[in-house]
């Protein structure tokens, strides 16, 4: 599967040929985006990684190119962009793009969320049987479980989860502290987004965080899970749009605050 990377950068090249080459990835780096557009038809990528950050000007010609042979199933293009405006994630919507990548994010959660894409949209071969997700900020996903003994609340974060498993950072580690592996947690409560389920879990270790192996879920719930974690990258490309947006309408309030203006509410009456 070839792997086309448009950026001025060898150390991204040298990235993604890592992580990404034992998965099945041909990487091809092109430093000069007219010449990737040049050649677009005869290198003929299953996955394009466009950085916007280097060359902002080129990639709207070169998707137009490619949707003119290649739809977003055939051919997957992403955006590597730095905190991109309303404006230009509305036209990368509207011209066929699949997902959109901050150029800030921290290289693991980056790598992460170019496997969800990459997974979404083709058939990768890896060695990791589960689809996992590295929960941000931004997502409403929270575990909370009895301990099997005392009955108390644990509370803590997720910091991976998949519907196999998850690894989880209790609030109080003194409260887990005699868990062992194999111990049963039958009572616990996963959030996903707006949904809550019931689910067991048998603890797979409890070293600093606990791996958590997911034994059973109340009905839907496995099937919930799996979505919202295909979900992520049309989340993330639905934000990317809808954000900077609301960004902009709080600033122009606070523009007319700070003049004395009235807002307009469009419900004023002559």
């Amino acid at each position: 599967m070839k792997l086309l990377v448009v950026s001025a950068e060898e150390t991204l090249k040298h990235r993604l040929f890592y992580h990404f080459k034992p998965m099945g990835f041909e990487v091809l780096h092109y430093q000069d985006p007219v010449k990737a557009i040049h050649n677009l038809e005869e290198l003929d990528p299953e996955v394009i990684l466009y950085s916007a950050v280097d060359y902002p000007r080129h990639w709207k010609p070169m998707l137009r190119m490619l949707r003119e042979r290649r739809d977003r199933e055939e051919c997957v293009f992403i955006l590597l962009t730095e905190h991109a405006p309303y404006e230009e994630a509305a036209k990368a919507v509207h011209l066929g793009v699949n997902g959109i990548v901050d150029a800030g994010t921290p290289e693991k959660q980056q790598i992460h969320q170019l496997e969800e894409l990459f997974r979404r949209y083709r058939s990768v071969s890896d060695k990791r049987r589960f689809h996992r997700l590295l929960p941000t900020a931004q997502e409403r996903l929270q575990l909370v479980f009895s301990h099997p003994r005392r009955l108390s609340l644990v509370t803590g974060a997720l910091s991976e989860i998949s519907i196999q498993g998850a690894s989880f950072q209790p609030a109080n580690s003194a409260v887990v502290a005699d868990l062992r592996r194999d111990d049963e947690l039958p009572l616990c409560t996963l959030r996903i987004g707006d949904d809550i389920i019931g689910l067991s879990c048998r603890v797979a270790r409890n070293e600093g965080d606990m791996g958590l192996q997911f034994r059973s879920f109340t009905t839907g719930g496995h099937h919930k899970l799996f979505q919202y974690i295909q979900g992520r990258a049309e989340r993330e490309l639905k934000a990317a749009a809808e954000r900077p947006a609301e960004e902009e309408f709080e600033s122009a309030g606070e523009e007319e605050a700070a003049t004395g203006a009235e807002p307009e509410t469009g419900n004023e009456t002559e």
